[in-house]
Formats: C-alpha cells, sequence, structure tokens
C-alpha cells in the first residue's frame, strides 16, 4: 500500500492523492514528503499530464507535519538545511511550472499542509464548520519552514503575515477567501475534485505574482531587492514580540527575522534565509520542550493516557451538577456543550437560573462574534435543567459536587445526595484543597468517590485533576476520565493529600512572592520578574485574584505547615488584620482597583516593608521558579504524581508555568541538572529549607546523562 495514490484521467489531470496508511490525518514525515515531490515529478515531466490535483483520501487534507519525527531529528544543522533547501527546490518547481496544479482543501490545511496548497497556482477549500486553513508552527514552538513565511508575505503583507503566523492563525473557509489565502470555495454538496479539474481546463496561466520582477509586496513600497519603508515597522514589531515573549522564544524572534530579511530579496533568496532560521529554531532547547510538552505530552493526556487498562468507554448522557456558583455553572456550560444533559441543582431555583444565565452570556458573546448561530445557542441551553430538588438527580449518570470549601457542608450534600442517585453512579468533589479520603468518610459508597478538580474559568481552562482516594476504584477512575474526555477536557491523575498538585505547587509560587514583599523587595519588581520568566501572572496579582482571607483560612486549617508557612501565615494576618487588604473582591489588596481605572500596587507598601537597597532581580525570578520547581519533584518523589511528564503537563494547563521550559520537571533538563543542584543549594543556604535538593534528586543529579534527567530531547 503506498501513502499517497497517483492516477491520471482520461482528459490529462493528474491526481495525487494523500491517504497516509496507519494515521487518522495525512501527515508529512521523512517518508510521505520524498514520496509526494517524486510523484509530483512524475506528473511534471510526463508530457500527457495537463494539470495537477493535489488531494485527499481523509476528510481531511493535510494535518502538517510529523512532529515526533522532529522532537527526535538527530541529524547535524547542516544536512537539515540541506534537506529544507531540497524541499523548497521541489515546491518552486510547482510554482514555476507551465502545468496548473490546484490544492483541493476538503478538511484541515495546517502547517506544512497549509504551505503545500501556497505552492499550487490555486486553491479551492470546502465550507463545513471543521475546515480550517493556516500556518500553525508558532503553536508548538516552530515556524513555518516549508515557505511560508515568504508566500504568506508576498500574499498578504508583512503586518498580516506577522500577526497570522505568530498566532497561528486558523482560518475557516470562508475567512480564508476574503483573506485571499483560497482563490476558491465551494459546498460540501459540491464535487470540490471537479471543480478542481474545471479550473486547470479553463486557465493557462500558471505563474505566481512573487515571480514578476515589477512585484511589490502588498501594503508596503518594498519593492524585490528594497527594504526602504519597513525598517520602522520591523523595528515596533520586533519590540512588541520581545515586549509580549522576553526573549523567551525564539521561533518568535526568527519568524520576524525571516520574514524581514526575506522582504528584501527574491522569492528564491527569501527562501534560503527562511530555511537558516528554521534550522536555527529546531535546534533550540526551548522549540524542543514545547514540542514534547505542548503537543506530545498534552496530545497524550487528552487521549487518556492514565486510564487503567481493561475498562470499557462510559458512555454518559445525562449528569448532576450540585452547586450553580461560577464552577458549577462552568463545568455545566461545558459539559452541555459536550451534547450531555444537565441537572443543575442549588439551594433555590433563583440560585440555579442564575448559574444557567452564566452559560447564556458565554452563548451570546460567542453569538456576537459569529461563533455560533441561534439554533446552536438554543440547543446547547436547552441542555441545561436549573432545580432546587434533589430527587431530580435521581436519573444523573455522573454527580459533581462543586459547592463552596467547606467540609461539613460538602458531606451533608453527599449523604443527601446518596440517598437518591443509582448505586453505580460516580460521585466527584470539584475541590481544590480538602483530601478526597476525607470527604469520602461521608459516603456509604467510597470506592466510587473521587475528585474532579476543575480550573476557574472553567470554560477556557483545559485541565482537570483526577484526584484519587484510597479507596476510589480503578473502574471509577476509568470512568471519570471517560467523562472528563468526553467534555474535551485535558486529565492528569493525582494521589490524595492537601492541595493535590496543582494547587500545592502554586501556592509556593504565591507565597515566595509575598515573602520576598515581606523581605523588601518592591512589589514592580516581584511582578515584572515573574513576566520576564514567564509567568502570565505576577504572585501578588494572582493572591488579590484568590483573595488573602481564602488564603488565611486554607493555611490555618492545614496542620503540615512549614516553619516558613508559619512565618507566612503571620504576615499574611498582618495584611488582613492591620491593613484591611485582602484582595481583589473588596478593591484593595496587593494592588488598588480603583472603578472605572486601572489597577496599580498599593504605594504604603514601602513603609510596611522597607524597601531593600540591593536586590539580584535575575535572582527574584529564580526564586518564583525554584521554589515550585522543589516541591513539584517532592510531589513526584512521594507519589501524589505519577511521571514527570504529568507534573508537566499540569504545570503548563494549570499553573501557567513558563512553556519554553516544558514544565516544572523539564526544567530541570532545561537549565541543567548540575546546574539546577547548584542554584537550589545556594538558595537553600541565603532563604532557607524550602529550597533544599531532596536526596533523591541529588541522586538523580549524579547519574544525569548528558545533564538530564528525565527528557533525552
Amino acid at each position: 500500500m503506498e501513502h499517497i495514490k497517483y492516477t491520471v484521467d482520461a482528459d490529462g489531470i493528474a491526481f495525487i492523492t494523500w491517504d497516509v496508511i496507519n494515521s487518522p490525518v495525512n501527515i508529512m514525515n521523512a517518508v510521505t514528503t520524498p514520496t509526494f515531490f517524486k510523484l509530483m515529478d512524475k506528473a511534471l515531466e510526463d508530457a500527457a499530464v495537463k494539470g495537477i490535483v493535489i488531494n485527499s483520501a481523509k476528510n481531511d487534507f493535510i494535518a502538517g507535519g510529523d512532529l515526533k519525527w522532529f522532537l527526535n531529528y538527530d541529524a547535524s544543522k547542516k544536512e537539515c538545511y540541506q534537506m529544507l533547501l531540497i524541499t523548497h527546490k521541489a515546491m518552486r518547481r510547482m510554482e514555476v511550472s507551465e502545468k496548473p496544479i490546484v490544492a483541493a482543501i476538503n478538511g484541515l490545511a495546517l502547517g506544512g499542509g497549509c504551505e503545500i496548497a501556497l505552492a499550487c497556482n490555486h486553491r479551492i477549500m470546502t465550507i463545513h464548520p471543521k475546515n480550517k486553513i493556516g500556518l500553525v508552527e508558532c503553536s508548538v514552538g516552530l515556524f513555518p519552514g516549508a515557505g511560508g513565511t515568504q508566500r504568506y508575505l508576498r500574499m498578504l503583507g508583512p503586518q498580516k503575515a506577522i500577526q497570522y503566523i505568530t498566532q497561528s492563525q486558523k482560518f475557516s473557509a470562508e475567512e480564508a477567501f476574503k483573506e485571499g489565502i483560497v482563490n476558491e470555495i465551494c459546498t460540501p454538496e459540491e464535487d470540490i475534485n471537479v471543480k478542481a479539474k474545471a479550473w486547470i481546463l479553463t486557465n493557462e496561466k500558471t505563474a505566481q505574482p512573487w515571480d514578476d520582477k515589477r512585484f511589490k509586496v502588498p501594503e508596503t513600497p518594498v519593492g524585490i531587492g528594497q527594504i526602504s519603508g519597513v525598517t520602522e515597522f520591523f523595528s515596533v514589531a520586533n519590540a512588541m514580540a520581545y515586549k509580549n515573549t522576553h526573549g523567551n522564544m525564539p521561533h518568535i524572534k526568527n519568524v520576524l527575522s525571516a520574514i524581514y530579511h526575506g522582504a528584501s530579496c527574491g522569492i528564491d533568496n527569501a527562501l534560503e534565509i527562511e530555511a537558516r532560521y528554521f534550522v536555527d529554531t529546531l535546534f533550540t532547547k526551548e522549540s524542543k520542550n514545547i514540542i514534547r510538552s505542548s503537543f506530545i505530552f498534552i496530545g497524550d493526556a487528552a487521549k487518556g493516557r492514565a486510564k487503567p487498562q481493561g475498562f470499557e468507554k462510559r458512555s454518559y448522557k445525562k449528569i448532576g451538577v450540585i452547586g450553580a456558583g461560577m464552577m458549577g455553572a462552568g463545568i455545566a456550560y461545558v459539559s452541555a456543550k459536550a451534547g450531555l444533559d444537565v441537572v443543575l441543582k442549588d439551594v433555590s431555583i433563583e440560585n440555579a437560573e442564575k448559574g444557567k444565565n452564566y452559560s447564556r452570556g458565554l452563548e451570546h458573546k460567542k453569538l456576537e462574534r459569529g461563533a455560533t448561530d441561534h439554533n446552536q445557542m438554543e440547543v446547547v441551553l436547552g441542555k441545561i435543567h436549573p432545580s432546587d430538588a434533589v430527587n431530580d438527580l435521581k436519573d444523573c449518570d455522573i454527580i459533581i459536587e462543586a459547592v463552596f470549601e467547606n467540609e461539613k457542608l460538602k458531606n451533608k450534600i453527599t449523604k443527601e445526595t446518596e440517598a437518591v442517585i443509582r448505586a453505580e453512579v460516580i460521585y466527584a468533589s470539584n475541590t481544590s484543597s480538602i483530601p478526597i479520603t476525607t470527604l469520602a468518610k461521608a459516603s456509604s459508597k467510597s470506592a466510587k468517590f473521587i475528585g474532579l478538580h476543575f480550573f476557574s474559568p472553567v470554560d477556557k481552562m483545559p485541565l482537570v485533576e483526577v484526584i484519587v482516594g484510597k479507596e476510589t476504584s480503578d473502574e471509577t477512575l476509568a470512568a471519570a476520565i471517560d467523562y472528563v474526555i468526553k467534555i474535551r477536557k485535558v486529565p492528569i491523575v493525582v494521589t490524595d493529600g492537601r492541595g493535590f498538585f496543582t494547587s500545592r505547587v502554586f501556592s509556593k509560587y504565591v507565597n515566595e512572592g509575598i515573602t520576598m514583599l515581606s523581605e523588601g523587595i518592591p512589589p514592580a519588581v516581584i511582578e515584572n520578574s515573574a513576566k520576564k520568566i514567564g509567568m502570565p501572572v505576577g504572585p501578588l496579582a494572582i493572591s488579590d485574584e484568590i483573595n488573602l482571607k481564602l488564603m488565611l483560612d486554607i493555611m490555618r486549617e492545614d496542620p503540615t505547615l512549614t516553619e516558613h508557612e508559619k512565618q507566612l501565615e503571620k504576615i499574611v494576618t498582618r495584611i488582613i488584620e492591620d491593613y484591611g487588604r485582602t484582595g481583589k473582591k473588596e478593591g484593595v489588596g496587593f494592588y488598588t482597583y480603583p472603578e472605572n481605572a486601572k489597577k496599580y500596587v498599593w504605594p504604603e507598601w514601602k513603609n510596611i516593608f522597607p524597601t531593600k537597597k540591593e536586590y539580584d532581580e535575575e535572582e527574584v525570578g529564580k526564586r518564583l521558579l525554584f521554589a515550585m520547581v522543589i516541591d513539584a519533584y517532592k510531589c513526584l518523589d512521594a507519589g501524589v504524581i505519577k511521571e514527570p511528564k504529568d507534573a508537566d503537563v499540569g504545570s503548563i494547563l494549570g499553573l501557567g508555568f513558563p512553556i519554553h521550559t516544558g514544565g516544572v520537571m523539564s526544567y530541570i533538563d532545561y537549565i541543567g541538572a548540575v546546574e539546577f543542584a547548584g542554584y537550589s543549594a545556594k538558595l537553600a543556604t541565603k532563604y532557607g529549607e524550602r529550597f533544599k535538593v531532596p536526596e533523591s534528586l541529588k541522586a538523580l543529579v549524579h547519574k544525569a546523562d548528558g545533564n538530564r534527567i528525565f527528557y533525552k530531547n
């Protein structure tokens, strides 16, 4: 069997049909890509062939390059560069051929698939909600390396090219037609191959606009060999990119460089420039980390890698959500979006209706931006049934309790609910801090009791911690993972304990930020250092979001506090009781939140915690990261989390840990195991036990292969 089929019809039209064996989608790799170009050469050299259609026998066109191949690529930079030049020459052969070439795009055309289409003379795309086209390589730490940067530049101009590539923008058929990325669209009822053939038989012009010596880059005064007039634009673009990435993302810097330098010359030289920058990107640690964690690890988790073997897929039709606050309302919404009927219960029908209104608000926003229509909206909303009666839960296939973090309240609800639901129904608590084993004591069927820790806002946050108590059965775990996958979330499995994994590790980030403030490090330095290392929000700002009162309550209920945490408890108590600073909800926390105005850091902190004369900004950032990484390793060491990859997935999706590092465990490999251990020892000497490297980690450092502990690439 061939990955790509080749046929020529009676009218002399060659069809090169992608149908990669043993793969749900067509991917470009070391086997399929050379095969494609070999068949293309065959068609171009055959005098009987009048034109060529590139199409797919699958539901999608070409989904892009095989990222696992890129991750494990072990050839030299020189060999990689030569391989890219061969690819560019093959695609240029398509562009300059006198034979018309049409891309018949019947589904997804992403990354390399989009780049193949861009090298064709004509592109036709079928209209369907799932059909998308775009250069999405930046989302996985790379950038287009098969001509995408240069063809987008010449089709769309520098501003759109930079925006669409760096943001990994995907376009529907209608959007792509409007942008000029595709030349023609058709309905699902139309035969796209017939339309492609018809275009070939009625069009002889094959030259690309950028092969004309008089060509100018759109929306610029730039002609081939000229760059005057756009230097200022690129300077601004570079500044904006640095502001957003702080230099942590080499692929973003390199894509801007490839577009800038490529604009100053003809297409052939520009493609060589792109190839050089692509090679530089591929061989960076950051690129490997992003590919491994964001694509492979997260992708495997989303497919249910953690599900115990031997259990059939559990099907769900109706679920019960208890508690119609923000979390419960969010869980109800994503479940309804996945096609499930939802009983949304609260103490009153008014509260339950308010919870449904949350979904109504989200759907109306989607309607306004054209992401849904009235019929689709009504279908989703029609699946959410507000209730104040526990008996309405009796037919549900799974129960998710999402009330306040109060053990007595949760226990009361558990007993009330179990009295009406079927014996085989799973009962899940959405708790972020209370041990599942503790909550399961109120249950008459602890084997069916499990934790499902969602993150706020539920509709946007992809991670769900699946928390296994001491008596939770494997069958329950398997069924819970099936539900998480059903609602299109990413599950990681954690064992029981206070804070589980993400809440526990994230608390170290917050704690270290507050500690540094109390030491006299200016709050602006703390917050800006956090952003420089790649965290989305500073520790003081996120503390305001969480609320200091809640943080203090959690501290006071935790019997396992370290000496450092006990001192921190005193600091937080002082901030609340002496200065009335509690958080964003009350409008006064580490920041002040004026109505209808931008928040600002409360200026009095310098008087409460006198500012240090000297401090190391790099060390500030390192303390924030090392605090999380060391505690994450302790979680791994104690079995709270099973594998390093789970810790990486959880930290990226749940904590916003800098993606260019690969996650909390990858971070040790990223900076080097020996270097990590040495810097940790330095921090432990200066700031205490919390930075001390555990003995088991020291042992791993001594055995590190190539200064790496967890991953080879």
